[in-house]
């Protein structure tokens, strides 16, 4: 009796806990008429043994869950799984696919984009998508600072039904529909209901493979998969996801099986492929690291202290520290293996410290000389780089600190030009255009380097932007690009270093797609 007692009393127990567990989740979080669907997959891969949730981390914590807000690493690669664009690029190979949107037009004088909103996209909180809200979504887009390059050729946006969705241009723009693959699309009910707040709380706002279901920015959130997305259902059901700002931590988290998959770090490489205990994968990234100088501050303002700079960049040394010489070194401004336009020739400054020294005897500095600090985030392989550049340029007579900030501090410092010299990077788009969010007047308030002056004929590097944005002929393109690349880099304010390299390691029971940026969890499964 006893026994029989101690099993009932087991098995109450076990039914309340299951009861927690099934109501625990707040209405809001669960997508319109997905909760069943929900159970009923999730019982059908316990029983197959499967399992169908992955564990992440980020190297950062989450700034906000809003996509026009925020252009940091972290929070575009998670709002990635939740949101969507009219069109998806897929780095690896460069193709532009149909999402929101299943097809285009463009008119004769390349000057008006139309449409065609697909049917039965539903957003995660249950109402139908339209063109209407796309509007919403590019209208916004167009208001913030962080987007304005990728918007900044819209003239007019407009919805005549709610299958059709029409940008007008300034003028023609050919790489418009690889640079609308920035914009992703918001549900304008619900941004409008949660008002300031949307970005900071649960939304449903999306039309992606996943929506959120917890979201504590500064210690963890989790996604779980949509079961009315159009595309169909995911195959992982629910993503983890911690800020492990560490690397060393991380790495350890990833060996003790606490995460699935993971950007190792360089030093340890070797090691983790040498074990055969995961799934590894180097991938080139589209991602170039620059230094980068404030030519408004003295004497950073003399054009041969900033050629000095440039010719004591040791780029083997800062490779070899940060990557482990596994990165791709480079003279370009975009990597030309991945972005249409981006020159394979160029006026660069290859590394001699006498030349270095001469500059500066030329520049009138027959002592060292003080340029400020280098600003850069604290913790990441940048301040590695920072830490080669500092011993670099004492060698040559060029005295310089190191400020380390908190990364989305050292961002803000950048986009207001409150830094000496800054070490950073940026990801490629597929055009060479896209580098205008860098540079182009129209992205003040965004770009790290401002060229407007005097001193820099910012209105022929904005027009050159301009003049290639609309060319339609390739060849003729590419060499509106060289000459945009080599004006930039006569103002020796922005010095590329290296295409840094994803060094991917993962479970061996888990299938993934890698990519040279971002990744996209719909695409993986558990075997």
């Amino acid at each position: 009796m006893n026994t029989k007692r101690h099993l009932i009393l087991i098995l109450i127990l076990l039914l309340i806990i299951s009861l927690v567990v099934g109501c625990g989740k707040p209405k809001e979080q669960v997508p319109a008429g997905g909760e069943n669907n929900q159970n009923e997959t999730n019982a059908g891969s316990a029983q197959s043994g499967k399992r169908d949730t992955v564990n992440l981390s980020t190297t950062k914590t989450l700034t906000s869950v809003d996509p026009h807000n925020n252009r940091a690493a972290v929070d575009v690669a998670v709002h990635g799984q939740m949101f969507e664009p009219l069109y998806h690029l897929d780095e690896k190979t460069g193709n532009l696919e149909p999402r929101i949107a299943e097809s285009y037009e463009v008119s004769e004088d390349g000057l008006v984009w139309t449409f065609k909103i697909r049917d039965g996209v539903k957003f995660h909180n249950g109402e139908t998508l339209k063109a209407s809200d796309v509007v919403f979504s590019y209208e916004r887009a167009m208001e913030a600072p962080v987007l304005k390059s990728f918007v900044s050729s819209i003239k007019e946006v407009d919805a005549p039904d709610d299958n059709t969705f029409v940008a007008t241009l300034h003028q023609p723009m050919a790489a418009f529909l690889s640079t609308s693959c920035n914009i992703f699309i918001v549900n304008e009910k619900e941004v409008i209901e949660q008002g300031e707040e949307f970005g900071t709380k649960l939304t449903l706002a999306g039309t992606g493979p996943y929506y959120l279901t917890s979201l504590e920015m500064d210690t963890k959130w989790t996604f779980e998969a949509f079961p009315d997305y159009y595309r169909g259902e995911a195959e992982i059901k629910e993503i983890n996801y911690v800020p492990i700002t560490d690397a060393s931590t991380g790495l350890i988290a990833f060996e003790n099986g606490e995460l699935d998959w993971y950007v190792a770090p360089i030093a340890n490489w070797n090691s983790l492929v040498e074990s055969d205990k995961y799934n590894y994968e180097l991938v080139p990234a589209n991602h170039i690291s620059y230094v980068f100088i404030n030519w408004m501050r003295k004497p950073l303002d003399n054009d041969n202290v900033r050629k000095a700079i440039a010719h004591a960049i040791d780029k083997e040394a800062m490779n070899i520290v940060a990557f482990d010489g596994l990165a791709q070194e480079t003279d370009f401004m975009e990597n030309p293996d991945y972005v249409f336009g981006a020159p394979e020739e160029t006026v660069n400054y290859p590394y001699d410290p006498e030349k270095s020294k001469k500059l500066l005897k030329d520049a009138g500095f027959t002592d060292v000389v003080d340029v400020g600090t280098i600003t850069v985030s604290s913790g990441s392989y940048y301040q590695k780089m920072a830490e080669v550049l500092k011993d670099s340029l004492e060698e040559v007579g060029v005295k310089v600190e190191i400020n380390m900030m908190e990364s989305g501090a050292a961002m803000d410092n950048f986009r207001k030009q409150n830094y000496d010299i800054g070490i950073s990077g940026g990801s490629g788009q597929a055009d060479y255009s896209a580098f205008r969010q860098r540079v182009h007047s129209s992205a003040a308030g965004s770009y790290w380097v401002k060229l407007e002056g005097d001193k820099f004929d910012y209105k022929k590097i904005d027009s050159l932007f301009e003049e290639g944005e609309a060319e339609m002929d390739p060849d003729k393109r590419i060499e509106i690009y060289r000459e945009l690349n080599n004006r930039i880099m006569e103002t020796t304010c922005w010095l590329p270093v290296f295409n840094k390299v994803q060094t991917y390691v993962w479970n061996k029971e888990l299938n993934v797609v890698n990519h040279p940026v971002n990744y996209y969890v719909y695409e993986w499964s558990w075997k």
